[in-house]
């Protein structure tokens, strides 16, 4: 295999060479001169958008670097009356701006019944009103706290008036990365008490799919997430969170549910497998024992949770304690493992380009692509190839069409091309990559590679611009 794609390297650089010369030759007997570089793979956590640890929004600053935190919001504290919604107070409570202003969003994750100590329930006086106290009050291991019932009619309407409500506010929103379908369930856990003297129902699929078409109908423009990987999952290319992470059994039990398919006894169906999910949606969740995972950061035990976020593609992890601590440089060097495995991880490993050409000519660029990361990027970011002359200025740039989200990990080959204009004065140019955030049009995602300038752009090597 290795001498196969030696051999097509080989052949591109020739065909890279035949082009160059077809095109606008240095001279009637000049061959181009391709340069071969490579530039260093840098070993540095990188602190890149939508992925990492995700602490909480109501919480921080913190220690460790961060570009996600996570926000849980009940159903009561949005609509406290009926038509009359809490954003602001939301968005204060969860520091949104603030976090904007630090580059970090929001996970958002909407509850209808959080177990806690305390007897409450989630949803608003009026709407308990309105179901006429469809559900179920419970006081049990788990908690306390009032379980709806997901089949009544009026609740499944009012959700939806719900979720439109929350889609024409954030759905455009750049302080929101994604959402969390957490209405079923308790914790947004798409999970009900099931024991021998107390069984609260669970929606069977054709009811809980209507929430979750609440989502896809409001947010077209998110990414969402599913705590169980229901048909609809794979049906529209959405994430999955594993609240359990870290946790060995219960983790490879969620990685057997998406991987082989199972039968599930709370929505009373058989679940198809899907393998792939993680190639068109995100995977996260959160640690299902912190302190565990705090003992681990401390003993070589760390490899069974790199293993883990290898095994099941983990993007992000909401973190609890971990981000707010500074760590003994051993138990660091372990997170900074963590933090390395998960997500996306980019590099070019190798690239081919004419060392000289023309003004007004076509300068052919080939390169490796490598992800060294366990996902891929899930938004379709522009890829840019530039020339920066010797003060800094970016003389030319292109957008080219590679779709970013296609880079799994592995490598990737491409094949790139970028005009040169006519009018460009002759010189020496650094040519650079850059992803470029659309939001601010610059770049916005650091490569796993040394040779990054102030403006964020990578520098691969030089090249003559002659008249």
């Amino acid at each position: 295999m290795r001498k196969l794609i030696l051999l097509i390297r080989l052949t591109l650089i020739l065909l890279l060479a035949t082009e160059l010369i077809a095109s606008k030759p240095l001279h009637h007997t000049e061959l181009p001169t391709l340069l071969q570089v490579h530039p260093p793979e840098s070993q540095s956590v990188l602190n890149n958008p939508y992925m990492g640890l995700a602490p909480s929004a109501d919480h921080g600053p913190y220690e460790q670097p961060i570009r996600l935190v996570y926000g849980v919001v009940t159903w009561a504290e949005l609509e406290p009356s009926k038509n009359h919604y809490n954003f602001e107070a939301m968005e204060k409570r969860l520091h949104f701006d603030e976090w904007q202003s630090r580059g970090v969003q929001v996970i958002l994750r909407l509850v209808l019944d959080y177990s806690s100590s305390d007897q409450h329930k989630d949803i608003p006086d009026w709407l308990y009103n309105e179901i006429q106290g469809d559900g179920i009050w419970y006081d049990e291991d788990i908690g306390k706290g009032f379980s709806p019932n997901y089949s009544n009619p009026t609740l499944i309407e009012n959700h939806r008036l719900l979720l439109k409500k929350l889609g024409e506010r954030y759905d455009h929103d750049p302080r929101i990365a994604f959402l969390a379908l957490g209405s079923i369930g308790h914790w947004g856990e798409w999970h009900t008490f099931q024991d021998d003297h107390l069984v609260i129902p669970f929606p069977k699929l054709a009811v809980s799919d209507l929430y979750v078409h609440h989502y896809l109908d409001a947010f077209p423009d998110k990414k969402l997430l599913m705590r169980r990987p229901h048909p609809v999952v794979s049906q529209y290319g959405m994430g999955l969170y594993n609240d359990m992470f870290g946790v060995a059994r219960s983790t490879y039990d969620f990685k057997d549910w998406y991987e082989k398919g199972y039968t599930s006894s709370l929505a009373g169906t058989d679940i198809p497998p899907m393998p792939d999910f993680w190639k068109y949606g995100p995977s996260g969740g959160e640690f299902g024992n912190a302190d565990t995972v705090l003992e681990q950061l401390k003993s070589d035990h760390m490899e069974a949770v790199l293993q883990q976020t290898r095994d099941t593609h983990v993007s992000w992890m909401g973190a609890t304690t971990i981000a707010e601590q500074k760590f003994p440089a051993e138990e660091q060097a372990n997170l900074d493992e963590f933090l390395k495995t998960m997500g996306y991880r980019f590099t070019i490993p190798d690239a081919t380009y004419p060392e000289k050409i023309r003004q007004g000519g076509l300068l052919s660029l080939h390169m490796t692509i490598a992800n060294h990361g366990v996902a891929p990027f899930y938004d379709p970011w522009p890829f840019e190839l530039s020339l920066v002359d010797a003060s800094g200025r970016v003389a030319t740039q292109l957008n080219t069409q590679q779709d970013i989200r296609s880079w799994l990990p592995g490598e990737h080959s491409l094949q790139e091309f970028l005009p040169v204009p006519q009018n460009l004065p002759a010189g020496t140019y650094s040519l650079c990559v850059a992803l470029l955030d659309p939001e601010t049009k610059q770049p916005g995602i650091d490569f796993a590679m040394e040779g990054r300038r102030t403006d964020g752009r990578y520098e691969l090597g030089k090249l003559e611009i002659l008249q």
